[in-house]
């Protein structure tokens, strides 16, 4: 089985080879030295969050006692253990503004308005004097995001095979997010959160790598990208919900197609 499944694999590497050495009619074969373009992008994003947590203060009771009634008695407290993110799934759509610096470089501005979820799994150890009573409980924040996004990218561009032509890309954007409630938060601070609130402002690094496809009429690209937030985007309300959470950065993985 695994030697059929090699020669197989083999023959469509040849073949797939083969056709990309054949020569063919070139579509926009003036495409790329027109000095600059315009496009839309649409895309699939999962966004998620990179947590550097102190596991030394989290093990010292005295430092996270809570107030914070879990189990809504009046005696219990809650010890918190360990904060875990979860990411989930969201969509982009995007302007896209090129303009060509020479046959290999482009400079790319895409303002983008980004929608998705992320969670925030908080694990206590609470107890109850009591009724002498202990037990693991845990509890997620919904955290919902919609990003306003500036980024700014230094495109490289692969020499063209036929009509595709393969591309990296590195730069960084601004991103302002638009449902974060942490003015509101700021303004009146309660024990009782439902959920966490993240600071409006954040910087990205970014990176990514595609193929740009030339029809007849229109140039297609297939692109995933990385995004890094560079700063602490937790807001610190002094609530339990922050504490043991050293830093907080966002991190998005997406998938686009774009149409110049």
């Amino acid at each position: 089985m695994v030697r059929n499944i090699l020669i197989v694999a083999l023959f469509l590497l040849a073949t797939v080879g083969g056709y990309s050495q054949r020569e063919r009619v070139q579509n926009l074969p003036e495409y790329d030295y027109e000095p600059y373009h315009f496009g839309f992008l649409l895309g699939i994003n999962d966004m998620g969050f990179s947590i550097k947590q102190d596991y030394h203060s989290l093990s010292l009771n005295s430092s996270y006692l809570s107030t914070e009634y879990l189990s809504k008695d009046v005696n219990s407290t809650a010890i918190l253990k360990s904060v875990e993110p979860v990411s989930t799934t969201g969509f982009s759509i995007g302007i896209i503004g090129n303009l060509r610096l020479s046959d290999h470089f482009d400079l790319r501005a895409i303002p983008t308005l980004s929608f998705g979820e992320r969670k925030l799994d908080y694990y206590y150890y609470e107890t109850n004097p009591t009724l002498q009573t202990s037990d693991t409980v845990s509890w997620s924040a919904s955290i919902k995001s919609t990003f306003l996004e500036f980024p700014l990218h230094l495109k490289y561009k692969g020499n063209r095979i036929n009509n595709a032509r393969p591309y990296i890309f590195g730069g960084g954007k601004f991103v302002y997010d638009l449902s974060s409630d942490a003015t509101k938060r700021s303004k009146a601070l309660t024990d009782d959160l439902s959920n966490v609130a993240l600071n409006h402002k954040d910087l990205y690094g970014e990176f990514g790598a595609g193929f740009d496809f030339y029809f007849e009429w229109f140039k297609m690209g297939v692109e995933a990208k990385m995004s890094y937030g560079l700063r602490d985007v937790l807001f610190r309300d002094n609530s339990m919900y922050t504490k043991g959470v050293t830093r907080l950065n966002s991190k998005i993985f997406q998938l686009s197609i774009t149409f110049e």
